[in-house]
């Protein structure tokens, strides 16, 4: 099931990382949507400053939250910011979509991306409160549908920004993006069939290409960026943006692992309000 679907309810536990990691995404989508509007909408740039500045303000104070009650109310400010910034993106993605709105460099794909990412950030904040999952395979499954669909999505962008002289770089995005679109669409099979069951064997043969599938689209990336940086290929892509979406890679591919460690042991997860580390 998609994202903004009531039922779905990601499958990584509430954690300080997952806390840092989706606040550092969240303040370069401002960025990225303010440097992509057109220079006459001058109230959405500083509409998208403005809510850098919060999640700049928020990611330094992640940095020293710790594990006691000050964590709650923390994740109480995190979850207005997030609901903020997720209202901005589905505003801005209407003015797109109906044109009011012309010019610039965010496509209407790329602001339904990043608002489908606002959404599952809340739902991962939103579990300090919604406590142990019911049915912890269709959370997996979900998970997958989501991740898979950024990535396939990523690799649009990418060759949406790419110079078109680049054509050995735009081969590799076009076949992996065929891959991630198969793949989701396999996931979107499994959510229906494994829907309140659990995991088989098919599944986990399936987990398993999905993450050696990201293992690839993860070294791209890294490569890209690599390449990015010493101006060694001709594209419109900036190197934070670069090194945003293998960020991205790595993350998925964090969660796989928890989801393969799940699935082999098929014990119910715990949700975990905050850690250490």
């Amino acid at each position: 099931m998609d994202i903004f679907c009531k039922e779905v309810q990601p499958f990584v536990p509430l954690t300080v990382h997952e806390v840092r990691f989706w606040l550092r995404i969240m303040k370069e989508h401002a960025l990225f949507i303010k440097l992509g509007l057109p220079c006459d909408q001058t109230q959405l740039i500083s509409e998208a400053q403005g809510f850098y500045n919060v999640f700049e303000d928020l990611e330094n104070t992640a940095a020293r939250i710790n594990c006691d009650s000050n964590f709650e109310r923390f994740i109480e400010r995190v979850i207005i910011a997030v609901k903020n910034i997720f209202c901005f993106k589905r505003h801005l993605l209407h003015l797109l979509i109906e044109c009011k709105i012309r010019g610039g460099a965010n496509y209407p794909l790329l602001i339904d991306h990043v608002s489908r990412e606002a959404m599952y950030f809340l739902k991962v904040l939103g579990k300090i409160q919604s406590g142990e999952m019911k049915y912890p395979v269709d959370a997996i499954v979900s998970e997958n549908v989501f991740w898979l669909r950024i990535m396939a999505d990523h690799l649009k962008f990418i060759r949406g920004l790419l110079d078109p002289s680049e054509r050995e770089v735009l081969n590799t995005s076009n076949t992996l993006s065929d891959k991630f679109d198969q793949l989701q669409l396999h996931a979107r099979d499994f959510d229906s069939m494994l829907w309140h069951f659990r995991p088989n064997n098919d599944f986990a043969r399936f987990e398993k290409e999905v993450t050696n599938s990201t293992i690839e689209l993860r070294n791209f990336k890294a490569t890209a960026e690599e390449l990015i940086q010493q101006c060694a290929v001709l594209s419109l892509i900036p190197p934070l943006l670069a090194d945003h979406v293998r960020r991205e890679a790595e993350h998925f591919l964090e969660i796989l692992e928890m989801i393969q460690s799940e699935t082999a042991d098929c014990q119910h997860p715990h949700i975990i309000h905050c850690d250490c580390d």
